[in-house]
């Protein structure tokens, strides 16, 4: 009995519902989940802009539903809704608006536009946020879309041809090369002109053990060895996004670090309207892309052409290489707590045999809102391990396989060197180098120099970071931040017997070296956004240390031999003058920084940028600007001319900037102040060098000038510079 009573109450709450419906066109009732009737009004409107131009395509919501309709062609909408309700008015590039309903059947709305949403936010310098528009200097932001499309094992390769003015060059020793890339030229005489690279406001390292700097090698001669950089540590996934500040306008408040240009990257983190889990693999396929044009014809006495037997000695030399490149990350949140976790795998093989990569990624970011979301925590740890097995040579004449392959003869097959690239010497007991020619020189088998010059290096590496930002004001804000980058390198070379003569003993020579370095980094800043009227205000002052510390062991037997062959350990390594040991303890140098920007804008058009710094470097002890440091100033101003001059409608945007700046640029490690050391076999070697003290800091002083337009829309661009 009890369910035919409750069908006849919903029946007859229906009949209720279909009575009120038929009864009047503009209040209507509803049946909702918990029984109780709602009144309802039929609600029409019209979306418009400022200057009184329909919103076609305008978003009209029920506020706490998803009852919501669309803005037709003349802005025109007729929705149904609670008497009670609010409506939540929204479109792109236009402030929302709320509005009550409260018994009203029609609605004018009018939104304004949204400066903000209209213009493109870019990350500068420090990590502060500025309107791209309002920057007085040229800079390039990339959607992290854009360098993960093609992946790349070092995603700074990634970047090549996408910013104006910005070189990117990759070596050719395989896997794990490192990248050297130039902005807008070299510049500075220091030696060093890679930018500084900018993870989430905190300087990281970008350290390589060991480059190839001379015709035979690098350090000690040990072939031309690429010890990799810190960038191509990073997991591409991980990436927001890239600003690329080019000139040292841009970078002035970074200081020495940044006198030639800065790459900032911005990391993802949780998000606290949504989860997500994101998976992607990706295959990457490599072929050498192009050789050399070999000469297969000779002419003779009588003038006549003859054709050589042509093999492809160089075409076979070379292997498809294979990269392969899987992430798994997962992001997810509330409004307090977000937590954002990722690992990453990349295997490859080059396309000379027996290079190999094997790298993990490991990254975990937590922030946190407290205090009303006035107090924002930010943590952030990275962990990375590589290992790089036999890396190619990236160039000279020695270590260089290619020098042997191009130079064999042509019209000879090489399989028989090949195949056979070691053969047996009874005088000597064992397989030796087997070539067409002496070793004597520098050119070596190939095969041999793939075989028998190995290399292992191991990377460990372990950034950490912490964030706190404090809401003191509407308009000011407090923010520390401090980091720690250490770099763990170990590598480990062998050079089997009768490896040629400038390279190796007659016993073969070994190579051990460990590399540590240790960056810690400190800031504190007060920032402000004040609006007066026409004009506005926003700006930081704030200080900063940097701390960094080497300690390296490398035992090299060079020439002085082996006593063994292909015995490979330090233990037998004959210690006399003729081997290499060379050791650096606490090698520690360290930057102490003031500094402070401000911009002024008024009426959004014209634009004033300041910034200045002074910076402490232990470098420059023993000098007279030991105690005082150095400082460098920029100012800059830009013109949005379309926001004060009538432009036809086609022009969209139109900007004049220009900008003045110094930077100044510190100085190696012990050139005021040369050390001895200890040698090979317990002799004291001493400096040869004499001290510098007179020694000023480098400064570059730029002035930059550009232009930047959009026109139909912003479909068209153009930036000059």
């Amino acid at each position: 009995m009890k369910y035919l009573t409750g069908s006849f109450s919903l029946l007859f709450l229906l009949l209720v519902s279909v009575y009120a419906y038929g009864g009047n066109d503009s209040t209507l009732t509803d049946l909702r989940t918990s029984g109780t009737l709602v009144s309802k009004v039929k609600i029409s409107g019209k979306v418009v802009d400022e200057n009184e131009k329909p919103l076609s395509g305008a978003n009209v919501v029920e506020e706490g539903t998803t009852n919501g309709v669309i803005a037709g062609a003349n802005g025109n909408f007729t929705i149904l809704v609670a008497d009670s309700s609010i409506l939540n008015i929204s479109f792109i590039g236009y402030k929302p608006k709320a509005v009550p309903v409260r018994g009203r059947q029609y609605v004018y709305v009018k939104l304004s536009e949204d400066v903000l949403l209209l213009d493109d936010i870019i990350v500068t310098a420090l990590g502060l946020k500025r309107k791209e528009s309002a920057l007085t200097y040229s800079a390039k932001q990339v959607d992290g879309e854009e360098l993960t499309r093609v992946k790349e094992p070092n995603m700074i390769f990634s970047l090549a041809g996408k910013v104006a003015g910005m070189q990117v060059n990759k070596t050719s020793s395989g896997l794990g090369s490192s990248a050297k890339v130039l902005m807008r030229g070299i510049r500075s005489v220091a030696g060093n002109n890679q930018p500084l690279y900018v993870i989430d406001g905190v300087p990281v390292l970008n350290t390589s053990n060991e480059q190839a700097f001379t015709a035979i090698g690098g350090t000690a001669d040990a072939g031309n060895r690429d010890g990799g950089d810190g960038i191509s540590n990073l997991n591409p996934e991980d990436v927001e996004s890239i600003s690329v500040l080019k000139g040292s306008p841009a970078a002035a408040l970074y200081g020495s670090q940044a006198a030639n240009g800065v790459i900032l990257i911005t990391t993802k983190k949780g998000r606290g309207d949504k989860r997500e889990i994101t998976f992607s693999t990706n295959l990457t396929f490599d072929k050498s892309f192009c050789l050399p044009e070999f000469q297969n014809t000779y002419g003779e006495s009588d003038g006549k052409k003859q054709e050589m037997p042509t093999y492809d000695n160089a075409g076979d030399f070379f292997r498809t290489g294979l990269t392969s490149m899987t992430s798994l990350s997962v992001s997810t949140g509330n409004e307090h707590y977000q937590t954002y976790f990722s690992y990453a795998n990349t295997t490859g093989k080059g396309i000379i045999e027996n290079n190999k990569l094997n790298k993990h990624n490991i990254n975990f970011r937590e922030t946190t809102r407290l205090l009303d979301n006035r107090l924002m925590l930010d943590a952030n740890i990275n962990l990375f391990r590589q290992i790089i097995n036999d890396r190619s040579p990236s160039g000279g004449f020695y270590m260089n396989s290619l020098v042997g392959l191009y130079r064999f003869p042509r019209g000879k097959d090489i399989t028989e060197y090949r195949d056979h690239f070691e053969v047996w010497d009874d005088s000597r007991n064992m397989n030796v180098q087997n070539w067409h020619s002496g070793t004597e020189d520098f050119e070596q088998n190939p095969y041999w120099v793939v075989n028998r010059i190995r290399s292992k290096d191991v990377r460990n590496r372990t950034m950490a970071s912490l964030t706190a930002d404090l809401k003191v004001t509407d308009w000011f804000r407090l923010q520390a931040r401090g980091s720690a980058d250490n770099v763990s390198d170990k590598v480990r070379q062998k050079f089997y017997a009768s490896t040629a003569p400038a390279l190796a003993g007659m016993n073969g020579r070994y190579i051990e070296a460990d590399y540590q370095e240790t960056m810690f980094y400190g800031d504190i800043m007060g920032m402000f956004e004040k609006k007066f009227r026409d004009f506005s205000l926003q700006g930081a002052v704030g200080a900063s240390i940097n701390d960094k510390t080497v300690n390296s062991l490398r035992y090299d037997s060079k020439t002085a031999s082996l006593k063994y062959a292909n015995v490979f350990n330090i233990a037998n390594i004959n210690m006399n003058g003729s081997a290499y040991i060379d050791q650096q303890i606490d090698a520690r140098r360290q930057m102490q920084s003031v500094f402070a920007t401000a911009q002024v804008g008024y009426k959004e058009s014209l634009i004033i940028d300041l910034t200045a710094r002074n910076d402490w470097a232990s470098t420059l002890a023993y000098t007279p600007n030991e105690g005082s440091g150095f400082f460098y100033p920029s100012v800059g101003a830009a013109w949005i001319m379309n926001k004060m001059l009538a432009f036809p409608e086609w022009v969209s945007f139109s900007k004049v900037r220009g900008v003045w700046s110094k930077v100044g640029n510190d100085i190696p490690l012990y050139v005021t102040n040369p050390v001895s050391h200890v040698g090979a076999g317990g002799e004291i070697e001493y400096s040869d060098a004499a001290p510098f003290e007179d020694m000023k800091p480098e400064m570059t002083t730029s002035v930059e000038l550009g232009t930047e337009w959009r026109f139909f829309n912003s479909r068209l661009s153009f930036s000059g510079t």
